[in-house]
């Protein structure tokens, strides 16, 4: 008896837990555990969940809350499993569906070790009773054969290469267009599992961009999800409403609107009447995110700024708590099989308005950098080497006067709210970086190409 609970103690309730809990969450993970039978589970009650799990499959019915305990009080189990209050929180404690594989693997190798460490035993029992060792070895052998092609994915070469074959005859990833030219020409849009870093200093427009990013986004049918450190949810509203509508911010805070505001008001409201684009302003951790993640299942998320996150270990030093929270993000980003792009303050670099460039740049841990699949910065040109770099690069200057004239355009259009920056692809795994300048107008949340 202690020898069966010994080897029943080697097991991960978490993760047994975690593959019904997918399973109910959708039916669809049955396709990933084909190498899983009831005997992987160490608890019993797990056990008798799962082959419930399978029959209703094999029926062709739904798995859910209620088929599944319907299932198990026909056999008389509810209660020997822990009663529907065990098979509800089977689906709260899954962080995502997505690592069903990952929870596999850990319960298929513990469930091979038990198989080992209970064959073993009875290997020193048949010895200890007299059999000859020839044969006790022969039933050793039989009862730890382990099933090797669970763990047999495709990784030799020959392998992944069929499989991108195959992904080659598929359509191609739709991708998420920012509609920023030079982002878009350098991505040719933001693909998912890629994690995102736009750099920007306080005031130059970072939280603009990621705005427009998801406005587009929404526009493309994709289901956005901001999570805001910095801004309230009714100051995002705010800003996307004043953006789309032309209501300046004096109206706005005086109450003065024309029947024309109103009409713009109501359609800019009716134009977002999907529920697809989800502001959060009060997950601050990374499990909250997570949560939140799990529920809405967004084709993109924002995190404005990472700087802002709460971090898990507050004892760490600043840098490790930045680099952790930069790392999850980029795990979230393969997990949850979206796209994130996270917010960041760049860092201080003396005097001077230098144009920010490689990993440095990124304040308080340059893992922000490493992570990330493309790291955009955003940069306002104002000094006078930059200045003169710019209009020799740009033709339309040119056009239009001298460099003199050119500098007092940009002072000009600065005293009004439009400042002249610079777009800047720094990294861009996948691609080629690069650069252009733009005309930034923080009210309209949109970058002008400069003609």
């Amino acid at each position: 008896m202690e020898i069966q609970e010994n080897i029943c103690s080697i097991g991960n309730l978490e993760a047994e837990q975690s593959i019904l809990g997918s399973i109910l969450l959708d039916k669809s993970c049955i396709e990933h555990i084909e190498s899983l039978v009831s005997n992987d589970f160490s608890k019993e009650y797990n056990r008798i969940i799962f082959e419930s799990m399978m029959d209703l499959n094999e029926k062709n019915k739904p798995i859910d809350l209620i088929t599944l305990t319907n299932e198990l009080k026909s056999k008389g189990l509810l209660e020997h499993v822990g009663g529907v209050s065990y098979i509800t929180s089977l689906s709260t404690i899954v962080p995502t569906t997505s690592n069903i594989k990952h929870y596999v693997d850990i319960v298929k190798v513990l469930s091979d070790k038990r198989k080992v460490i209970k064959a073993s035993y009875g290997l020193i029992e048949n010895i200890r009773s007299g059999k000859d060792i020839d044969s006790s070895m022969v039933v050793f052998e039989k009862e730890c054969v382990i099933d090797n092609t669970a763990y047999n994915e495709a990784d030799s070469i020959v392998e992944v290469l069929s499989e991108l074959f195959d992904d080659m005859q598929e359509k191609p990833e739709e991708k998420i267009k920012t509609g920023i030219s030079i982002i878009d020409k350098c991505t040719n849009g933001l693909g998912r599992h890629e994690l995102i870093t736009i750099g920007a200093g306080s005031g130059v427009g970072k939280s603009a961009i990621a705005l427009k990013i998801a406005i587009n986004a929404y526009e493309q049918e994709k289901k956005v999800l901001i999570f805001s450190r910095e801004m309230s949810k009714k100051q995002i509203a705010k800003r996307i409403l004043l953006s789309r509508t032309g209501i300046s911010k004096n109206k706005f805070e005086n109450r003065e609107f024309t029947d024309m505001d109103w009409k713009r008001t109501i359609d800019v409201i009716n134009s977002f009447y999907k529920r697809n684009m989800i502001l959060d302003d009060k997950s601050s951790t990374i499990q909250m995110f997570k949560n939140k993640m799990r529920k809405e299942r967004p084709d993109l998320v924002i995190v404005d700024y990472t700087q802002l996150v709460t971090p898990s270990n507050t004892r760490e030093s600043r840098e490790r708590q930045v680099a952790e929270i930069s790392r999850e993000l980029q795990q979230m980003a393969r997990d949850f099989d979206t796209t994130i792009i996270q917010l960041s303050q760049l860092a201080e670099k003396g005097s001077g308005n230098f144009r920010p460039t490689g990993e440095s740049y990124t304040r308080e841990s340059r893992a922000i950098y490493h992570d990330s699949h493309i790291v955009i910065y955003m940069h306002r040109v104002t000094e006078e080497k930059e200045l003169e770099k710019a209009y020799k690069s740009i033709p339309a200057f040119h056009e239009r006067g001298s460099f003199e004239d050119i500098k007092a355009t940009i002072e000009a259009r600065a005293n009004s709210g439009i400042r002249f920056v610079e777009i800047n692809v720094d990294k861009n795994r996948d691609g080629e970086p690069g650069s252009n300048f733009y005309w930034f107008k923080g009210s309209d949340l949109d970058y002008y190409s400069i003609i």
